[in-house]
């Protein structure tokens, strides 16, 4: 098993690509990590169908996040910029593995029961595509991350 980081270590600023599986099934993921002040940090969650599941539209939310001890990292879904029908922002509750090179955990969805199981993300060097709509600077990072509404990428 690989070792988490530590949270003094631990960046999360950057590009994560990946995936999450929720009640919709298996769902595209792009993480963009714009802010980050010590250990809070804000960006934006864009999901969007993949291969195995091609009937999930594409979506994005802002998200705000804390890196907690060892390297666990809490993200939660704060503002839609582009929501499909139907569909609510999730929560992520994982861990910063390999140096910083993945991210995986659990998908929560708050007030909704259990909807959603797994991510996994690997850091990307490279800018991914990401739908014009989603092209918003990451909100301020704030101390305590605020859900403005209950809503979660995933379909109920």
């Amino acid at each position: 098993m690989l070792a988490p980081v530590r949270a003094q270590e631990a960046s999360v600023t950057g590009n994560w690509q990946g995936a999450y599986v929720c009640a919709q099934g298996k769902t595209g993921l792009t993480l963009t990590i714009d802010r980050q002040d010590g250990r809070e940090f804000s960006g934006v969650f864009q999901f969007y169908a993949v291969r195995e599941n091609i009937t999930v539209p594409d979506g994005c939310f802002t998200v705000s996040g804390r890196i907690k001890n060892s390297g666990a990292v809490d993200i939660i879904g704060t503002t839609w910029i582009k929501r499909p029908a139907g569909y609510i922002t999730v929560d992520l509750h994982g861990r910063i593995m390999s140096g910083g090179a993945s991210m995986s955990g659990t998908v929560a969805t708050p007030g909704y029961g259990n909807l959603c199981s797994r991510f996994d993300l690997t850091r990307t060097a490279t800018k991914p595509t990401v739908d014009e709509a989603c092209r918003v600077e990451a909100p301020a990072v704030s101390q305590a991350p605020r859900r403005r509404e209950i809503s979660l990428a995933a379909a109920p």
